[in-house]
């Protein structure tokens, strides 16, 4: 375009959409530039049905902003993101539910016509019926790349949470000193899991006190002021432990239990039969009045497995032997008999053998009052009151 020359800018613009080009030149490509003609422009413009005016009226629609393009997207743009928003409220309502009891989220089948498709998603389905809005922007009623239930999601819905909860643990703590107890366990698959956050306290195992790579040293790294204290229920625990084993009637003694254990627990079969000569035990016991009733006496129960890092739960053990001897008895005799294999009549054989030995009578009064006492005290040295 060049200077000191008029240009029509809807005909411009919309003059070839009305398929119409003559007259254009003028005030398109050439521009106009005659001045001494005064009614050039008014020409132009020509009457309501004119080219000109058509060009405008275009114009008009596509600046208008309730028809604008650009006003749509964005109008549909915001539609999406409440419904968006709408949808992610209750995806966090479920994960704070769930996350709260300590549920599991994901199911074994969680396709659409699974009975049970999980947890999340089976929460998700619960709270969408109460409203009809959520209902119709949640799950197959969204896109599929959209519905927020994808394993991956869920897991970062998990770790927003697991932020949140450091973040004002810190602003909890601030400038002031903290505590932290770090403890393991095994879980069935033989992994380490972390457990019991109450102070910073470790055991005796390498991967907690070692120099270098010890969990103590990774967190000294942090904060050179932490103080290292030695659980003093696990010093106990270990105490106990280590006499037990230096000691060879009361190592035997217990290999003797777990072998117990092992034989009465091998089967269902087994299990069942112990289960229901206790209850007629307990059921003559009653009727003659050798037994007393009344609230939390005479519960079923079975043996109890001993822990390998746990040795509090042999006391445990040792309780159910002694509630449950008369019936272990019938069924080891029982074993004895028809055990199915010559490993197991023999198993069951020896057992009994020893059940009428002095020492398995002996070590078993003493072991059992040792640890129940011993177990009193590591109760109330894992007290919240308890300060040292």
């Amino acid at each position: 375009m060049e200077k000191n020359r008029a240009y029509c800018l809807y005909y411009y613009v919309f003059g070839d959409l009305m398929n119409q080009r003559g007259g254009r030149d003028e005030f398109v490509s050439q521009g106009y530039d005659t001045w001494n003609k005064k009614d050039a422009f008014r020409t132009h413009e020509g009457s309501v049905d004119s080219l000109h005016n058509k060009a405008k009226e275009k114009c008009d629609f596509l600046l208008r902003e309730k028809q604008a393009i650009n006003i749509v997207l964005r109008r549909q743009t915001e539609a999406e993101d409440h419904k968006y928003k709408d949808r992610l409220r209750v995806s966090i309502i479920a994960v704070r539910l769930l996350l709260k009891i300590g549920l599991a989220f994901r199911g074994h089948d969680e396709w659409v016509n699974s009975g049970n498709r999980g947890l999340y998603i089976e929460v998700l389905k619960a709270i969408r019926v109460t409203n009809e809005n959520i209902f119709n922007n949640t799950l197959e009623n969204t896109p599929k790349n959209n519905q927020i239930i994808s394993p991956k999601i869920q897991k970062d819905l998990v770790q927003c949470f697991v932020q949140e909860v450091l973040l004002s643990i810190h602003q909890e703590i601030g400038v002031d000193v903290f505590a932290l107890l770090v403890d393991e366990s095994s879980d069935v698959s033989r992994k380490e899991q972390l457990a019991n956050i109450r102070g910073q306290g470790y055991d005796r195992a390498s991967n907690m006190r070692e120099e270098f790579n010890g969990l103590k040293a990774l967190i000294l790294q942090e904060n050179d002021t932490a103080f290292y204290i030695h659980c003093f229920a696990h010093q106990l625990q270990l105490v106990v432990v280590v006499v037990a084993k230096k000691h060879d009637g009361v190592s035997d003694f217990f290999e003797q239990i777990s072998l117990v254990v092992n034989v009465v627990c091998a089967s269902c079969k087994r299990k069942y039969i112990l289960r229901d000569q206790a209850r007629e035990r307990v059921q003559k016991g009653l009727c003659s009045g050798e037994l007393e009733t009344g609230r939390g006496l005479n519960q079923e129960t079975t043996l109890v497995r001993a822990g390998d890092t746990r040795w509090g739960s042999h006391f445990n053990t040792l309780t159910s032997l002694v509630k449950l001897f008369a019936d272990v008895l019938v069924l080891l005799e029982f074993v004895q008999v028809d055990g199915g294999s010559l490993a197991n009549r023999q198993q069951a054989s020896g057992i009994l053998a020893y059940f009428k030995s002095y020492e398995f009578v002996f070590y078993l009064y003493m072991m059992y009052d040792i640890l129940r006492l011993t177990g009193t005290l590591s109760k109330q040295l894992q007290k919240k009151i308890q300060t040292f």
